[in-house]
């Protein structure tokens, strides 16, 4: 069958695990991607098998599992999805790694304003130093 030739980048990640199913086939590189990139093709699916959540994503969901405030929620979710970006070494998956950060804050900030609307007695540090300043002492 003839063929044309094909170069791509993959994350090196991805690149194991097709030298890894080479080896298994016992075939080579090329032939093995070759022959996922034509099955995948030949189904006609859009996606990819969806990757099974590591640690970082199971972490964001532990950290953020009890919130329920709309806003918090949409934190929420953008941090899990940087968790997957970060956890697969997807392209620009430093960047990503320090907006979860500021993101799962931004969650739990949002949580806390929609539980608390008043703010907090104590002040923002939770200290009573925070309240005292708050009173004008």
């Amino acid at each position: 069958m003839p063929s044309k030739p094909l170069t791509t980048r993959v994350a090196p990640i991805v690149h194991d695990r097709l030298v890894a199913m080479a080896e298994r086939r016992g075939a080579s590189l090329a032939a093995t991607a070759a022959a996922l990139l034509s099955a995948a093709v030949a189904d006609g699916d859009e996606g990819s098998a969806p990757q099974p959540d590591g640690s970082l994503v199971a972490a964001v969901h532990a950290l953020l599992s009890d919130v329920t405030a709309p806003k918090a929620v949409m934190h929420r979710e953008v941090a899990v999805r940087l968790a997957r970006s970060v956890e697969r070494g997807e392209r620009g998956a430093i960047a990503a790694a320090e907006l979860l950060m500021t993101t799962a804050d931004k969650a739990l900030s949002a949580q806390r304003e929609a539980d608390n609307p008043g703010g907090d007695v104590l002040g923002l540090d939770g200290d009573l130093n925070g309240l005292l300043g708050r009173l004008g002492f």
